[in-house]
């Protein structure tokens, strides 16, 4: 007879990951709308993510930078910094593991 383990699921949300690790990197940006996307200078590209402060705006992953500054003009455009995502990511993977 095997013997039965309790088991518990938890469900971890990234929120809005890359805004949220530009937010976390930079604090003074902590109450602005943050969107991470292409290049701010030529207001190029689609938004890869925003926090929930654009978002409250209208502003949606996927859509194009000109759009979205126009649902909200004073975003902050931070370009991408994929190294540093999948760095924290990876940390975050440690953490789950430590517990899991």
């Amino acid at each position: 007879m095997s013997e039965k383990r309790e088991r518990t699921i938890f469900l971890s949300d990234c929120q809005s990951f890359y805004a949220s690790v530009e937010k976390a990197t930079h604090p003074g940006l902590e109450n602005l709308p943050v969107v991470v996307a292409g290049d701010p200078a030529r207001r190029s590209g689609i938004i890869l993510a925003a926090c929930p402060i654009a978002k409250s705006f209208g502003v949606s992953t996927a859509q194009r930078l000109g759009e979205a500054l126009q649902l909200c003009p004073n975003a902050i455009v931070m370009r991408p910094h994929m190294q540093r995502y999948i760095d924290v990511s990876l940390a975050i993977t440690d953490i789950y593991r430590e517990y899991t």
